[in-house]
């Protein structure tokens, strides 16, 4: 848990937009990753000193987390970092399927020569960090592959939809990755991403979309399977 007293990114100027999205983009990394724990009440006051600003934009960037779902009013207590149930998780990833396989079809649909070359760079560095056991480094490449297709396929409204369902499952994303026992796991999705790219840059939208949803699918049940597994049976949000 961060103490809220030290360790912020200290920036005292500049205009109330970019304070704003600053603070909303420092406090929703914090939830993201643990450091606000589900439940933890986030205080205006307090986060504007965290993060040396004003109480102004602090209050833009909890209303933003708000409507995302990663901040919830807890009665007396003002905002809190919301919880995420098993079932929250399971229901975005039925969500994030459908736009995921939307977005590669799309994608392949709409490839630019630029985009070509994103794709192309980020397979390569999901293979590396595969190939090195470097689970840290891919699973970032892998937020940032899932980013292209979506900026490649050029739907706004699709992004903003997918921004949504991902806040809810980010905390647990590639859990399995890390948690799971299978033999391979790695090396397999790996496998899975390079056809799905394979397949984008082929310009193939209905295997891209069905290589998409697959994919998904079969992380959101890995995901749930581990959260039913250990979270359930000791009574801990997250």
């Amino acid at each position: 848990m961060i103490e809220l007293e030290t360790s912020a990114p200290q920036e005292s100027s500049g205009r109330t937009p970019d304070l704003a999205t600053r603070a909303y983009g420092a406090i929703r990394d914090a939830i993201l990753h643990l450091a606000f724990e589900p439940g933890q009440q986030l205080q205006e006051v307090a986060l504007a000193k965290w993060l040396g600003i004003s109480r102004t934009p602090v209050r833009e960037a909890l209303r933003r987390l708000q409507t995302e779902g990663l901040v919830e009013s807890a009665g007396a207590r003002g905002l809190v970092v919301a919880q995420v149930s098993i079932d929250d998780v399971e229901n975005a990833y039925l969500v994030i399927e459908v736009l995921e396989g939307l977005s590669s079809r799309l994608a392949a649909q709409r490839l630019t020569e630029e985009g070509e070359r994103e794709l192309r760079r980020l397979l390569e560095q999901l293979r590396d960090a595969a190939a090195t056991a470097d689970l840290e480094r891919w699973t970032q490449v892998d937020a940032e592959f899932h980013d292209a297709v979506r900026s490649i396929a050029a739907n706004p409204k699709l992004s903003q939809m997918a921004s949504l369902a991902f806040a809810v499952v980010e905390r647990v994303r590639n859990i399995y990755l890390r948690e799971g026992n299978e033999p391979d796991m790695l090396a397999i999705a790996t496998a899975d991403h390079c056809a799905l790219g394979e397949a984008i840059l082929a310009r193939d939208e209905r295997r891209a979309e069905e290589l998409a949803r697959a994919l998904f699918a079969k992380a959101g049940a890995d995901n749930v399977r581990l959260l039913r597994r250990w979270v359930s049976p000791l009574r801990r949000s997250f």
